[in-house]
């Protein structure tokens, strides 16, 4: 009996101890390069109760003999231990990173690996390492296929973004942008398309390129999708970032027009000049330009109040514009919230983001004139009458064909546009209890702006004078309200037994568009409103709505070989009831050839797959609401028509086409994934083709057949074919080393190859144009005179190829260069080194193959001929021409190859780690250098440029010193 008791005591505390919980710790450490890992998380298999890994590996948890730890960390392979001791340590290997990266598709996610479409995806830790105003800078030359171009140096001003060549004539040629699942229109009051969301926000920028990825947005595709995420909060940790620049902006250099002495000798060496010499020596560039400041603050705090993740954050940006009186502030506001329900079956996001823009715009003209004006003439004068500036008085009656003192123009002109927008949405994602492999989805969203927008001008300004100044000014000037509500369910399956899984997508989709344009009286200065400036309506509320049906079937054999399919159907309000709908189709393959037994065990190669799609996309953006029905134009009360002593509105009917339908694209593309040593050398490869049909083209119509000489018509076809090479290097990783490299190339041809329903020889060739879109030729191609060079190459005033030997000049002799304004290859290279706490990057890019016309002042006859005597650029001094010739406006003598090399960015900075002992706040410092040189045999300011001719607001040098706080 004795016996039986001691051994049930004995067994009894056996089982307490077991049971009692102990204090494991131990150190996380990669297993490359035995350096500790921070931030890994480590739970108790089968519970919730966690641990993380602080800055030096180190962690400690309570648990009990026996208990299974999970340790995981991002791009590292998950691993269990089984606890036996108080000391648990573990080395994590990693993955290739890169493959199992989360990428965005549309509705919904995917493995990098997974993929069969061509999509490109640049999430955080990759973007562009400068302070940046606008979020397309933090992307640029960093896609293949995806071509940035800065709208110019503006303050506040975006870029313009092209995906292959873009698919339209007389439509849009931008993407279509999804801002954390609401597609956002491009016309939003603000300077830019996307300039009212803070760049210090986005968390990953996708591009979805061919037709099979983008297909499922159907309509709106044709020219690629951009999906875009902000950063959400995390229920693991509680941060605050704090982050703030300075910049100086320098105008790199000025056109190269003549000085006031060189110009003082050109007019005595001609004789005289339309207007007398002065007695000034004024560079009028100086005067219009100004090293310009810009500050930013930015803050934000994320982590979880219980079992809410949070991020909230603030942004303020002041920065004025290199052009004198220009600014441009903005001050945006975001909050995100992620809770989930029941055990995690609901998610949800609750998305709201709302900004302020206050731009403050200087004439740009201004540009032009300070280039073109007699620099012999002073800035001011004591004279008053004009506000003390000098102007050419002797036109005082007829201000409008004098050349305005160019300073005058921008300090007694006030133009401000302001902005205020809000964009949200709440998406609530519902995995179902009964099955939980199906998901319920809900998506409601809007995007709603309001602008206000005053131009005045100084009663006593020379151009307004007559009138005694003027003020408009409209609050509002235009509001927007786009609504969204869309809703799919998702169901994937894993079936063992067939080595295979699968998941399909199915949703409807509501958009509607509505904007309201106001329209105002006129006022003098003085506050006496100008006669017939009363509108006829005092708004117009244009709208349009888009319905979409839309799915998609993913399919996986033996995780080898993908099959994507999808369809979606859109109904459009822009489009007659018999052309409303269309259907847009997209299928694609993929085979992981790395997984085959052939190639399994290689130890160099760590991916390698092959791609094909085809699909078809669609494009309605651009056309006027109710361009398919008949529609009446009321007049403005200038315009009115008198019976008796009466008078009455006039009302005149409007050009349209009930035959008006979508716009569509075919895509091909066949793609290379690869990767080499645990993807230390990763990249891809794609050919493509994009085919487009029922062009939307303004046609030149005969009279009397509609109500106008020109009608958008669909009609034509064009085609895109490219290739694109990306390539990914981690040459070093060490313990105090980290270098990586990153090139990009992209070659396309495009084509023109129909634009009538007949003969198509000689259309789209008109004699007032350089650019132009005709058969056989890319599109915006420059038509132009063969100019005739003497023997010492130097081209001859006037004398130009008679091409069909008629002995007549004419347009008949202008020919079709072959040359046009968009690029044929684009090159991008970036690199990162980071040593111990020190880290450089540096980013270049090339265009090459695309052509401009650069045309300035370069004949005496602006001297001697015009209104007001104008300056000369220095171009004069080679060609020395004297005459005004008509033929010489489209001689081929000015048409330029405008490749280039830039250098976009050098970055220095130092971390300092955490600035105090035992402190959590971490301080880093940077410096910046943006648009550092370019080299280009183009002799004008700037060679990048898509529309023929350089950008007015020349791109300034940028010097910026920025600070990094983190607690």
């Amino acid at each position: 009996m004795k016996l039986k008791i001691c051994l049930f005591v004995l067994l009894s505390f056996s089982m307490v101890s077991h049971a009692q919980k102990i204090t494991v710790s131990g150190i996380v450490k990669e297993k490359s390069s035995n350096t500790p890992l921070p931030g890994v998380s480590i739970i108790i298999k089968g519970t919730t109760i966690g641990s993380i890994s602080d800055f030096n590996g180190e962690y400690s948890i309570k648990a009990s003999m026996g208990d299974v730890l999970v340790f995981s960390y991002l791009g590292y392979k998950s691993e269990e231990l089984k606890v036996t001791s108080s000391n648990v340590n573990i080395l994590l290997v990693e993955e290739a990173e890169s493959l199992n990266e989360i990428v965005l598709i549309g509705y919904g996610t995917q493995k990098k690996k997974d993929l069969t479409g061509s999509v490109a995806s640049i999430s955080q830790k990759d973007f562009q390492n400068i302070p940046a105003t606008n979020i397309e800078d933090l992307v640029a030359n960093k896609l293949p296929g995806v071509q940035i171009t800065p709208a110019g140096g503006r303050p506040g001003a975006g870029s313009s973004i092209l995906i292959r060549g873009g698919s339209s004539l007389s439509a849009t040629n931008n993407p279509l942008f999804i801002i954390d699942g609401i597609p956002i229109e491009g016309s939003n009051n603000g300077p830019g398309i996307l300039s009212q969301l803070n760049p210090n926000d986005i968390e990953s920028f996708t591009v979805l390129k061919d037709a099979s990825s983008a297909a499922i947005y159907g309509s709106r595709a044709s020219n690629g999708v951009v999906i875009i995420t902000t950063k959400k909060g995390s229920i693991d940790e509680f941060k605050v970032n704090i982050t703030t620049n300075t910049r100086v902006s320098t105008i790199i250099r000025n056109a190269d027009v003549l000085s006031a002495d060189e110009y003082r000798a050109v007019v005595n060496s001609i004789g005289s000049s339309r207007t007398p010499l002065g007695s000034a020596n004024t560079n009028w560039q100086n005067e219009i330009y100004q090293p310009a400041f810009t500050s930013e603050f930015n803050v934000s705090v994320s982590g979880a109040i219980k079992k809410l993740p949070y991020r909230a954050s603030v942004g303020y940006l002041d920065q004025e514009g290199n052009l004198k009186t220009g600014k441009y502030k903005r001050l945006t506001a975001l909050l995100n919230l992620n809770p989930k329900f029941f055990d995690n079956h609901l998610k949800v996001n609750i998305n709201l983001k709302g900004s302020f823009e206050d731009d403050k715009i200087a004439n740009q003209n201004a540009i032009w004139t300070a280039t073109a004006f007699d620099p012999t003439q002073p800035v001011h004068v004591e004279d008053q009458t004009y506000g003390g500036y000098f102007q050419y008085t002797q036109f005082a009656d007829n201000p409008a064909i004098a050349l305005i003192n160019p300073v005058s123009m921008l300090e007694q002109v006030d133009r401000v546009n302001q902005s205020y927008r809000s964009l949200g949405n709440i998406q609530l994602d519902y995995s179902t209890h009964f099955l939980p492999d199906l998901h319920v989805n809900v998506n409601a969203g809007y995007d709603i702006s309001r602008g206000v927008f005053r131009d005045a001008a100084h009663p006593n300004y020379f151009p307004s004078d007559l009138s005694g100044g003027y003020i408009y000014y409209a609050n509002p000037s235009r509001e927007v309200r786009n609504l969204l509500l869309e809703s799919y369910l998702f169901y994937s399956k894993e079936m063992e037994s067939l080595k295979s899984n699968f998941d399909i997508t199915a949703g409807y989709s509501y958009n509607d568009f509505l904007s309201t344009n106001y329209s105002y009286p006129s006022f003098r200065a003085d506050g006496t409103q100008f006669p017939n400036s009363e509108p006829p309506f005092p708004f117009d509320k244009p709208s349009n709505a888009i319905i979409s049906f839309y799915g998609r079937v993913n399919y996986n054999f033996d995780d080898k070989y993908l099959l994507t399919a999808s369809l979606r159907r859109d109904g459009s309000s822009r489009f007659s009831s018999d052309n409303r709908w269309g259907t847009f189709p997209s299928v694609a393959l993929a085979w992981k050839m790395k997984e085959e037994n052939f190639l399994k065990d290689s130890k160099s190669l760590s991916n390698l797959k092959l791609r094909v799609s085809y699909g078809i996309t669609g494009q309605q953006d651009g056309i006027a609401n109710y361009y398919y029905q008949t529609g009446y134009n009321l007049g403005f009360l200038n315009n009115r028509y008198t019976f008796g002593d009466t008078p009455y509105m006039t009302v005149s009917p409007q050009a349209y086409n009930p035959d008006l339908k979508w716009e569509q694209t075919a895509s091909f593309n066949v793609g290379l994934d690869f990767g080499f040593f645990d993807d230390r050398i990763s990249g891809s490869v794609d050919i493509y083709q994009k085919n487009t049909k029922d062009l939307l083209n303004m046609t030149t119509i005969p009279l009397g057949v509609n109500f106008g000489n020109q009608l958008l018509l669909n009609i034509g076809s064009m085609e895109n074919k490219g290739v694109e090479f990306n390539v990914n290097a981690t040459p070093i990783k060490t313990n105090d080393i980290n270098w990586t490299l990153n090139f990009n190339a992209t070659y396309n041809s495009n084509k023109i190859t129909k634009l009538t329903n007949g003969n198509d020889e000689g259309v789209g060739l008109f004699s007032d144009a350089t650019l132009v879109n005709t058969v056989g030729f890319p599109r915006n191609t420059f038509y132009l005179y063969n100019q005739v060079y003497n023997a010492n190459g130097m081209p001859i005033e006037g004398q130009v190829v008679d091409v069909n030997n008629d002995g007549n000049i004419n347009a008949a002799d202008r020919y079709i260069t072959n040359k046009s304004a968009l690029p044929k290859y684009l090159l991008g290279f970036s690199t990162n080194l980071q040593y111990k706490k020190w880290s450089i990057s540096a980013a270049f890019h090339a265009n090459l193959g695309h052509y401009l016309f650069f045309q300035p002042y370069n004949s005496t006859v602006a001297i001697t001929d015009f209104q007001v005597s104008q300056n000369l650029n220095r171009l004069y001094y080679d060609t020395l021409f004297r005459f005004n010739n008509d033929t010489q406006r489209f001689s081929d003598f000015y048409l330029q190859n405008a490749s280039f090399l830039k250098m976009d960015n050098i970055n220095i900075g130092y971390n300092f780690g955490k600035t105090l002992m035992n402190s959590k706040l971490g301080l880093g410092l940077n410096f910046t250098v943006q648009n550092v040189f370019v080299i280009t045999n183009y002799d004008g300011l700037d060679p990048e440029s898509i529309n023929g001719s350089e950008n007015g607001y020349p791109a300034p040098r940028i010097f910026a010193l920025g600070l990094n706080l983190n607690f």
